[in-house]
């Protein structure tokens, strides 16, 4: 058993001596992942044309499955994302273009247009943002640099994740970037009485961003598990102090809409808007539980065509580990194997409520890229510590 013990602490000071190593090495492997699928792209990222396209895309859009009855051709979401952009921040009503989605994220890449003449630097910088974001989450409930980076290595190789750079502009990552800001600032103020309030007042703008990205509805999944965190922590004045700051979410909301507002649409007319747009993904409610086969086995049952099971490509081997990986160690943690962390208990709370929601519909591999690094994050947390817990039995 000494002996044993000796070369454990032996692997353990080889591991520390060459953190840096690793850690560099780390760094190395998540940027040339990036860099390959960029260089992959062509000149999706360095082309200024943007505005001699603009009325290309609006005759695509116009003739399209989304406006055309008996539609000339079918166009996919990079499209109408591009188009819609572009038509907000000319001051189209985002009501008569792709009215089914919040246009947040659409007034990002319309941004983009008009800075860089280009639709699709919104996408890198989200990815970019999101990939730092996902190691500052980690940092919160790791120990370690390198287990901190881990999450982000794993992702980095993710076809899911090289998709939304390849298919751009997508809007998947931008609510991934405002997902992990949540949780961020929101731990921030759990652990910060003193400033409470105000890191509320900011995680609670951070979820108005993330609903007003892409059906709000998944919204109620970040407040339920928020809510419910606060309570399991028997901090019931500052989920009263924070459900108060929940109106600062419905402002952004509102805001995203204010062109719609400034031409002259009542209040009650914005809340149709919200019902009809409620209404058309409810109208998707088909397919229950069809998310646990995706995840778990690549059967993904599809609503079109003559195969009702496909296969989706951008499944991984990862997708199942990980998702009972982060199953088990909720269980652990539940039953004291595993020591509690407030942002990981937060974040299993959150891909509770999550898979919980899209049991009961219709789910693309899309709606897994805000999920998958929560998944990853939890993992890393669960090894690191059960090999810490290992070395100490041993040692």
């Amino acid at each position: 058993m000494a002996h044993k013990s000796k070369g454990m602490k032996r692997v353990v000071a080889i591991l520390a001596s060459q953190q840096k190593s690793i850690v560099i090495l780390f760094l190395i492997i998540i940027v040339i992942n990036v860099s390959f699928t960029l260089f992959g792209t062509g000149d999706i990222y360095t082309r200024k044309d943007f505005w001699q396209r603009f009325s290309n895309l609006k005759v695509s859009y116009e003739t399209s499955q989304y406006v055309s009855k008996h539609p000339k051709g079918w166009i996919p979401d990079e499209i109408v994302n591009a188009y819609a952009g572009g038509a907000y921040v000319r001051g189209v009503s985002p009501i008569f273009i792709g009215a089914d989605t919040p246009p947040l994220g659409r007034y990002f890449i319309g941004l983009s247009t008009v800075l860089f003449g280009n639709e699709n630097i919104t996408n890198l910088l989200f990815a970019i943002g999101s990939l730092i974001l996902i190691y500052a989450v980690s940092r919160k409930v790791c120990k370690t640099t390198i287990a901190s980076l881990i999450p982000v290595v794993f992702f980095s190789f993710e076809p899911i994740f090289k998709n939304q750079l390849i298919y751009t502009p997508l809007l998947d990552i931008i609510q991934l970037f405002f997902l992990l800001s949540f949780f961020y600032i929101f731990i921030l103020a759990f652990e910060n009485k003193k400033r409470q309030i105000r890191y509320f007042s900011i995680a609670s703008l951070l979820l108005g961003a993330f609903i007003s990205v892409k059906f709000f509805a998944t919204g109620i999944t970040l407040v339920a598990a928020s809510v419910s965190f606060l309570l399991l922590y028997k901090r019931f004045r500052a989920a009263v102090s924070y459900v108060f700051t929940l109106l600062l979410s419905v402002g952004v909301l509102l805001f995203s809409y204010v062109n719609t507002l400034f031409t002259g649409t009542e209040i009650s007319n914005f809340l149709g808007i919200q019902k009809w747009v409620f209404l058309y993904h409810k109208s998707q409610l088909i397919l229950p539980f069809s998310i646990w086969s995706l995840l778990l086995l690549n059967k993904w049952y599809v609503w079109w065509g003559d195969k009702p099971v496909i296969t989706d490509n951008q499944w991984q081997i990862t997708w199942p580990i990980i998702t009972i990986g982060s199953i088990l160690i909720g269980i652990f943690i539940l039953t004291k194997r595993l020591p509690r962390s407030p942002l990981v208990e937060l974040m299993l709370l959150w891909s509770g409520f999550y898979l919980l929601f899209f049991s009961f519909g219709q789910i693309t591999s899309r709606y897994l890229v805000i999920l998958l690094p929560i998944f990853y994050i939890i993992n890393a947390y669960g090894i690191e510590n059960a090999i810490t817990a290992m070395l100490r039995k041993r040692s």
